[in-house]
């Protein structure tokens, strides 16, 4: 409980660190093992690092590829050939399975096989956690998927031992489920890369029966407590299948001694490279597994040859652009950036390498220039319809060499405009003076604008229209009032350059036309309405910090590539979709995230008893190193829907719904989007009880352990403020959407499924137990804590102890406040430091500061309106949306 950002995971979807760990540390950087040479000594991490090993991906056909002039795209691509199966009489091991060549080997169902075989190293894991992550309690309500998480661990970790199978009867062979991971294998770590069900249909017709929403979410870059291995193949070169481009991984078939092997996804053969070679073990292993951690481990690093690049690889690249208007100024907003900026440099990655610059603008633009100087020069340009440069070089320079240049820009820059009374914003040419400067480059740009765009190029309107809220024609309030940003965000993008926006106008700023720039930049925006520096310039400062110094990389590509069977039907998230699988961003971070949604091929039919998906992300590390981060899962795949159920991953299964239902809505309706998170999940649970027993004349529905979070789910995407059918201002309707449009699948469940913590009787060794999100839970005797992801929200109750009233809440003029701890320990309630203690340990980057309401005010709504298990925001209860699902 040291690590303010370490999460104790007590919500129903995270009790298990092994297979969730939605919060970690805002210190603890990305690791990357040093390389490992082709000829060098590899030892595998230990069985109680496995849980944490799990791999990361992004996929990018580069040496092959055919997608356009990217960085490291040279060469033709070469198509990938129909699935062809096993030959026939060839045997051999697929992904450390041994099978004939037309049937499967018998083999335990689904995670039941590997729950026996892992528990010890479950249990010696669990003790290297901190004892709140030990001892921290569940959601006590009647539908959390606790178990789920753990069974979806466990269906993935390592086998410690061989796997001793017991006799099994000729009905539960035919029923069986091949083994996907091989006891060798580390898995991928779910933050990373996880399908929506660990066991994946066959046919078409049992996606049709299951009715289990098919995707993959990706978040390449989430950190993780275990170093991700590096690979250098050295003069062999990068090895890969010659047919659909996948990476060399664990789950490959070799044969004839080792001198070929069978990709995982397109199934072809390949010869081994002769510097590759090794021969086979009796058991169908390579001799050399201890040396080469791509054949081990799940989530590689490649080490990427200059085959891979076209020019250098860039530094990283820092340029900002700050309104600097009268309403900018006043709000505090210029003084908070410029504070939060300059607390950020000594931590910007890319070390000597890295390069900043600078732009203000109100009517007019503000160029700054360093040449060397204390005293950065101003340029300004009136002439809004010509832009140009007014100098060739200094306005983006070297950090170290113009360190003090800069730094005394940073403080005198609040002070520089103070007296100005210009009210107008000319966003649209700023964007074009700062592409002209940051073009021949790259790099990452962040704009701070407080007033909505008023002049030039990019002018906007206001829109608003209370009379369209709740109506059909709503959704058009969120799409963009013309096409000017989205534009400019894909000339961007094409020069290597990603757009953070930060908003702030007391008024209406139309989220929605804005947001295009960091949607099709890779970037991302945040929205402070009516930002008040008092109130909310610590959140800022925070969110900046953050923003600049978390793990990232430059000038990146993604492709994904997915077995013969298979084949992606959509993709969500912040990219320019280069060509019909390739996502271009050109500024990829930790944070972020993208969904990919699969369905059966037709045309093609699943030819093994397992599929593979496999993610590859091509980037340029703040270090000024190619690299390729490539990760693979290998999953069974039934014709048994009772398989399906037992594995589905509900927490994918939500995000890739969320991410869905804002695409519809901004595309269709917010009816439509509704319909479709309903429908998704009563088909699927209706789905469940027809193909069970779990259904009975009582009318209970016994859900399996991976389902038992949906029904609550499917109620916390309808009442949230992205979805609720509820007066909600357009720009928080946007601001909301272009968040889960990146979040990562743990954040995004606990947006949805919020937590109730009881906080005013902590005994400072545990996490208190989480609360059913219903006004049940509520007492007028009691503290409670709602935490949503984002926001913290705590309900004072009326007859709360006065003594812990005294030690932990104060009064900020006409409202409540928690109060911060003093930095003499001694002079700190004990109340307090354990109420900051819970706070801190759940904390994001992306939280904003506890907001405190009273029993009997107002403002006990926002607290009210997270209770998703009561009927509230026009949407049923808990009790009667199960009883609805149960309706034949």
């Amino acid at each position: 409980m040291n690590n303010p950002y370490q999460s104790q995971n007590m919500h129903s979807q995270q009790t298990s660190n092994q297979w969730q760990q939605p919060y970690p540390s805002a210190t603890t950087q990305s690791t990357v093992s040093q390389p490992v040479a082709s000829n060098s000594q590899y030892v595998p991490y230990q069985q109680t690092q496995a849980s944490t090993t799990h791999g990361m991906s992004g996929g990018y056909n580069q040496a092959h590829g055919a997608d356009g002039a990217s960085y490291g795209n040279v060469g033709t691509q070469q198509p990938m050939q129909d699935a062809k199966g096993m030959s026939g009489g060839t045997s051999g091991t697929y992904g450390g399975y041994k099978y004939p060549p037309t049937t499967a080997q018998p083999s335990m169902v689904g995670a039941d096989a590997y729950a026996q075989n892992n528990m010890q190293g479950h249990q010696m894991n669990q003790q290297q956690q901190p004892m709140m992550n030990q001892q921290g309690g569940g959601m006590t309500h009647q539908y959390n998927n606790v178990q789920s998480t753990q069974q979806m661990q466990q269906m993935q970790q390592p086998m410690q031992q061989p796997m001793q199978q017991p006799q099994m009867t000729q009905q539960q062979q035919q029923s069986a489920l091949p083994q996907a991971l091989p006891d060798w294998v580390y898995p991928c770590e779910p933050a990373q890369l996880s399908l929506t069900a660990g066991v994946l249909p066959s046919h078409t017709t049992t996606a049709q029966r299951a009715k289990v929403p098919l995707g993959v979410i990706l978040q390449p870059l989430a950190q993780s407590q275990a170093e991700t291995p590096l690979v250098n193949f050295g003069t062999v070169g990068v090895v890969r299948c010659k047919y659909c481009r996948a990476y060399i991984n664990p789950y490959v078939l070799w044969i004839e001694g080792g001198a070929r092997w069978r990709c995982n996804i397109c199934n072809e053969m390949n010869e081994t490279p002769s510097g590759y070679y090794s021969p086979l073990d009796t058991e169908g292993k390579r001799q050399d597994l201890a040396k080469r951690p791509e054949l081990v481990h799940s989530g590689v690093e490649i080490v990427a040859t200059p085959h891979y690049m076209i020019r250098a690889p860039m530094p990283c690249v820092y340029f900002f652009v700050i309104e600097v208007s009268r309403a900018a100024v006043e709000s505090g907003m210029v003084a908070r950036a410029c504070s939060a900026i300059e607390a950020s440099l000594d931590d910007l990655p890319g070390g000597k390498r890295t390069m900043i610059g600078f732009l203000t603008f109100d009517s007019k633009l503000h160029y700054y220039s360093f040449r060397g100087s204390e005293l950065p020069r101003m340029h300004v340009l009136s002439d809004l319809e010509d832009i140009f440069l007014p100098e060739p070089r200094g306005m983006l320079v070297n950090l170290a060499q113009e360190r003090k240049g800069i730094e005394t820009l940073l403080k005198s820059l609040p002070t520089m405009h103070n007296e100005t009374e210009d009210v107008e914003s000319a966003v649209g040419p700023a964007l074009e003076a700062t592409f002209e400067v940051t073009k021949h480059i790259g790099g990452k740009l962040s704009l701070f604008a407080s007033t909505l765009p008023s002049i030039g190029k990019g002018r906007l309107m206001n829109r608003e229209d209370p009379s369209k809220l709740g109506k059909p024609e709503e959704n058009k309030l969120i799409q963009a009032a013309n096409e000017f940003y989205k534009e400019m965000a894909y000339r961007m993008s094409h020069v290597q350059i990603s757009v953070d926006l930060y908003l702030f106008s007391r008024l209406y700023t139309d989220v929605a036309t804005m947001n295009d720039l960091a949607k099709f930049s890779g970037g991302q925006t945040y929205h402070f309405p009516g930002y008040y520096d008092p109130n909310d310039g610590a959140d800022l400062h925070h969110t900046i910090v953050h923003s600049l110094t978390r793990p990232q990389g430059w000038e990146s590509v993604i492709r994904v590539r997915i077995g013969a069977g298979y084949k992606t039907t959509g993709f969500y998230g912040n990219f320019r979709l280069r060509s019909t699988d390739l996502l271009t961003v050109p500024c990829i971070d930790s944070d972020k995230s993208f969904a990919l949604q699969l369905s059966l091929d037709e045309k093609k039919e699943v030819a093994t008893p397992t599929l593979s998906v496999q993610s590859a992300l091509l980037y340029t590390t703040s270090f000024g190193e190619r690299r390729i981060r490539v990760h693979t899962m290998c999953v069974p795949v039934s014709t048994r829907t009772n398989h399906i159920f037992e594995n589905v991953n509900a927490s994918a299964v939500s995000s890739l719904v969320a991410k869905q239902a804002i695409d519809i809505a901004a595309r269709e309706s917010f009816d439509k989007a509704r319909e479709h998170v309903r429908n998704t999940y009563t088909a699927l649970i209706r789905s469940y009880s027809y193909t069970s027993s779990a259904y009975s004349h009582s009318q209970n529905l016994n859900l399996p352990i991976s389902m038992q979070a949906m029904p609550l789910q499917c109620l916390g995407l309808l009442k949230n403020e992205a979805l609720r059918d509820r007066n909600v201002r357009p720009d928080d309707r946007a601001a909301v959407h272009a968040l889960i449009a990146t979040m990562g699948m743990n954040a995004l469940e606990i947006s949805v499924m919020p937590r109730l913590l009881p906080i005013h009787k902590l005994d400072g060794k545990e996490m208190p137990n989480e609360l059913e999100l219903s006004a049940a839970s509520v007492e007028s005797d009691s503290a409670l804590l709602i935490d949503d992801g984002r926001n913290f929200i705590l309900r004072l109750g009326s007859r709360v102890n006065d003594a812990w009233v005294k030690a932990c809440i104060v009064a900020d003029g006409k409202q409540l406040a928690l109060k911060e701890l003093d930095m003499d320990e001694n002079k700190n309630p004990v109340e307090l430091v354990r109420v900051h203690q819970v706070i801190d340990n759940i904390r994001t980057p992306f939280h904003r500061a506890v907001k405190v309401v009273q029993e009997g005010t107002d403002a006990e709504a926002l607290f009210f309106a997270s209770l998703i298990q009561d009927r509230c925001m026009g949407e049923q209860s808990l009790a009667e949306y199960m009883q609805f699902v149960l309706r034949r």
